[in-house]
C-alpha cells in the first residue's frame, strides 16, 4: 500500500553542490553554517548575555512557550511546547537511535527533524519547517545549570528546563520565533529579579534568503553540537567499468551525502544534505545526479535512511527490473544506498521486512534533492 505524508513531503531542486562543500558541512559540524531562512543565532558571553540578531520587525518576535511543571521535562523529554501561527508545535530531547543500539541523543521538533547534541553550555541551533509552517523559526539554548532561563526583549522569559537522556544532563530553552522578528535574548537568573545586562558585540547578520524546502528540518548549529560524526561508506560498485561510492557523512549538520563517480581527475563529485529523522518519523530520499564521463549520460545516487524495522528496499527501475538493497547501520541508524544509470529511471521503492512482509512503497521520487515519506 502505497503512503504519502503531504504537508510533510518536500522536494529541491537544487543544483548539485561541490563535494568539497558537503565534507566541510558534514565533518565540521557546520558550527558556522547559515541555512536559508532559519535565522542566524549566535551566543557569546554566555554567562552574561546571549543575543538572538534576526531581520528586523514590529511585530511580536517569539510565540508564547510552555514548559513542564518543576522545570524538569517527564520520560517524553519535551521541554517546551506551544502554538505558532495556529500550528502546534514541541521540542524535546530523545534518543534518535533504533531500539537495540547505543543511545544517541537529539533535539527532536515535533517528535522528527532532529538535531544530534551532547551537553554544552553556550551551544544553540534554530531551524524552519518551510512550508509547513511558513514564516516561524524553532530554536533551542544549552543553558548553564544555574540559569534560569532566557528574558526576552528584557521582559517575559523563557523558562530553562532540566532533561535526562542517554545518561546525560541538558539544560535547555527552547522557543519559535518570527522569522521576521528580531528578538534580544539575555541569560535570566533562577530567581525573579533583573538578568544579567552585560553586552557582548555581534556581528550584523547577513539578509537572509527566502525560506524554501531545501532547508526545512535542517538545524543551524552555533557553538558545540555534537560529538557525534561519522564518513562511512554505504554503498560501492562499477558501471561500465568505472568505479562509484556513495558515503554518508553524519554530524549535527544532517545525513550528508557524498556520490563519487570515477577514480580520475577528471570525474565529477556531488552531493547534498537532507533532515535527520528519527526512528518513528519520516524518512528522506536522496537523489544525487552525477555525470560520468566515460559513460556517457550519467547515474544518480539514491541514498535513505530506513526505519527500524526494514530489512531491505527493492527499487523497481523504468525497464521493469528491480534491485534489492541491504541497509547497514551507521550510529545506530539504518541507511540503504545505491544507484541507477541514467538509461533507466527509479519508479518506485518498496519497504521490506526480513520476511519480505511489504511495509509501503512509494513512487514519488525525486530526480535530485530530496523528498520526505513516512512509511
Amino acid at each position: 500500500m502505497t503512503q504519502r505524508v503531504g504537508d510533510l513531503m518536500r522536494s529541491l531542486p537544487p543544483s548539485a553542490a561541490p563535494v568539497e562543500l558537503i565534507i566541510s558541512r558534514g565533518q565540521a559540524t557546520r558550527r558556522r553554517r547559515a541555512v536559508a531562512g532559519a535565522g542566524t543565532l549566535v551566543l557569546a558571553g554566555l554567562i552574561a548575555v546571549a543575543v538572538l540578531l534576526l531581520p528586523r520587525a514590529s511585530q511580536a518576535s517569539i510565540f508564547p512557550v510552555t514548559v513542564p511543571a518543576g522545570g524538569v521535562a517527564g520520560a517524553d523529554g519535551i521541554f517546551a511546547s506551544g502554538t505558532a501561527d495556529g500550528h502546534r508545535w514541541q521540542l524535546a530531547v530523545a534518543d534518535i537511535s533504533d531500539p537495540g543500539y547505543r543511545c544517541l541523543p537529539g533535539i527532536t521538533l515535533n517528535g522528527t527533524d532532529a538535531d544530534p547534541v551532547f551537553p554544552a553550555a553556550g551551544s544553540s541551533a534554530t531551524t524552519t519547517l518551510g512550508s509547513a509552517n511558513p514564516g516561524i523559526g524553532f530554536a533551542f539554548v544549552q543553558l548553564p545549570g544555574s540559569a534560569g532561563g532566557l528574558a526576552v526583549n528584557g521582559g517575559e522569559r523563557v523558562p530553562a528546563v532540566t532533561a535526562t537522556v542517554c545518561g546525560q544532563r541538558y539544560h535547555l530553552a527552547g522557543f519559535a520565533y518570527r522569522l521576521a522578528a528580531s528578538p534580544r535574548l539575555t541569560v535570566a537568573s533562577p530567581s525573579p529579579g533583573p538578568s544579567a545586562t552585560a553586552t557582548v558585540p555581534i556581528p550584523q547578520a547577513s539578509p537572509l534568503p527566502q525560506t524554501t524546502s531545501q532547508t526545512a528540518g535542517i538545524w543551524n548549529n552555533m557553538g558545540s553540537a555534537s560529538s557525534e560524526n561519522f564518513n562511512v561508506p554505504l554503498a560501492t560498485g562499477t558501471i561500465a567499468g568505472q568505479h562509484w561510492i556513495i558515503r554518508l557523512l553524519f554530524s549535527s549538520g544532517g545525513d550528508c551525502y557524498e556520490f563519487s563517480g570515477a577514480l580520475s581527475p577528471n570525474s565529477s563529485d556531488t552531493g547534498a544534505c537532507g533532515p535527520v529523522s528519527t526512528p518513528g518519523g519520516a524518512e528522506t530520499i536522496m537523489a544525487m545526479p552525477l555525470g560520468l564521463p566515460q559513460i556517457g549520460d550519467g547515474a544518480t545516487g539514491y541514498a535513505v535512511q530506513v526505519s527500524p524495522a526494514t530489512a531491505h528496499l527493492r527499487a523497481t527501475l523504468s525497464d521493469g527490473h528491480t534491485q534489492a538493497v541491504t541497509p547497514q547501520v551507521v550510529a545506530g541508524r539504518r541507511y540503504a544506498a545505491f544507484v541507477v544509470p541514467d538509461a533507466l529511471r527509479l519508479v518506485r521503492l518498496t519497504w521490506l521486512t526480513a520476511s519480505g512482509q511489504e511495509i509501503a512503497s512509494t513512487a514519488a521520487l525525486p530526480q535530485y534533492g530530496y523528498t520526505q515519506f513516512q512509511p
